[in-house]
């Protein structure tokens, strides 16, 4: 891990994003805020705000993508992303990429 100063790697428009995001999400899930938390690359303690669509057989519209767990939009928690993994998987198998 680098410790790095979010201003000086992103543009404004983002880091203004998360100084109003945070807090609000603080207010939503307790501790999430704290002075003492440390903000890793885009991982949060909070789940995807978007879903990526996917077809019948689990891919997306760009062709050799195939979104899955709770980033994408399919789990809401580690278990079910673990288990939605394997289902993308499987398909990505089934579907000869």
């Amino acid at each position: 891990m680098t410790w790095a100063d979010l201003n000086s790697v992103l543009p404004g428009k983002i880091t203004g994003t998360l100084k109003k995001a945070i807090p609000a999400l603080g207010r939503k899930l307790r501790g999430f805020d704290d002075p003492e938390a440390v903000l890793t690359a885009a991982e949060t303690r909070s789940s995807s705000p978007v879903r990526i669509t996917r077809g019948e057989k689990l891919s997306s519209a760009l062709v050799g993508l195939y979104p899955c767990g709770e980033g994408a939009g399919y789990a809401g928690g580690i278990a079910s992303a673990a288990v939605d993994g394997i289902r993308v998987a499987e398909a990505v198998m089934m579907n000869d990429v």
